[in-house]
């Protein structure tokens, strides 16, 4: 497992903090789930989480508002309530969803990487990272083959012509890929293997993918696909981990709690690949 792999501990970043994902850390890999301060931490983060929600469903009338407190309960709460219900319910009934198709937006309509902050969603065109963004959640908690659902996804998995595997960018082709992965029918879709090929095309023999392909949120996303290619591409991404890593047990310059997040995550996901890379430099 990881612990013998890396240098230093990187769940230490988790100890303290309450945030969504570090609660999960908390309570799946450092063992808190049953103490009286990760429960009073638990309580109080979903408490929050919950607080504001409109009689519609959603959270501020806003698409990425409710997506970011919906992947929070994801997080947290994990099982669907009455709640995320609602809030599936009126993402589910948008026109950016019902109209069935995915328009790539004009420039102007850029959603931000740092509109995004803890989400596994990278920026791209609005219409884009919404949709990937709602049926990622939809598939999480239990919509995965409602009709809508799927009439969204098989015109998403169309890999635009002449784009050699990818989206309208690399950015977006990681939300399509975050999409796809949760779905037990289309993270075996064409149009998946498709990216998987191409990122393993352009990914350097020092594990790293050309900007901008969002590389924590990469490694994170092909450690949930059992493929050949994506695990060939987590060996060189791990190998260049294990050399990078910060002092303190986290990983980048920035957001180092939500990056070490989806670090840790791969790791255990991809323990078995991890276990025949012991010894190997």
């Amino acid at each position: 497992m990881y612990p013998e792999y890396l240098k230093y501990d990187p769940l230490m970043i988790f100890q303290n903090s309450k945030t969504p994902a570090s609660l999960y850390a908390r309570q799946k890999w450092m063992n808190q789930g049953e103490t009286k301060q990760w429960q009073s931490d638990f309580d109080a983060a979903v408490e929050q989480l919950l607080a504001g929600q409109k009689r519609n469903g959603s959270w501020e009338d806003s698409h990425l508002a409710t997506i970011h407190r919906l992947f929070g309960l994801h997080l947290t709460v994990r099982n669907r309530n009455e709640q995320i219900d609602r809030a599936l319910e009126w993402l589910l009934s948008q026109d950016i969803v019902r109209r069935g198709r995915v328009h790539f937006s004009r420039k102007s309509d850029v959603i931000y990487g740092h509109e995004l902050k803890s989400l596994p969603f990278t920026r791209g065109c609005y219409d884009h990272v919404v949709t990937c963004a709602i049926l990622f959640l939809a598939s999480l908690f239990g919509h995965e083959f409602d009709k809508q659902v799927i009439t969204v996804y098989d015109r998403l998995a169309i890999t635009p012509r002449g784009s050699k595997g990818k989206w309208c960018s690399w950015s977006c082709s990681n939300n399509f890929l975050r999409a796809c992965i949760v779905h037990p029918d289309f993270r075996e879709s064409d149009g998946l293997k498709s990216l998987v090929s191409a990122l393993l095309e352009v990914q350097r023999s020092d594990g790293n993918w050309p900007a901008p392909i969002p590389f924590y949120a990469t490694v994170n996303a092909l450690c949930h696909l059992d493929k050949e290619d994506a695990d060939l591409m987590l060996g060189r991404a791990f190998r260049k981990l294990r050399q990078n890593q910060n002092g303190d047990g986290t990983w980048g310059r920035t957001d180092k709690e939500w990056k070490t997040f989806l670090i840790v995550h791969a790791f255990k996901r991809k323990s078995s690949l991890l276990e025949k890379m012991q010894g190997i430099p």
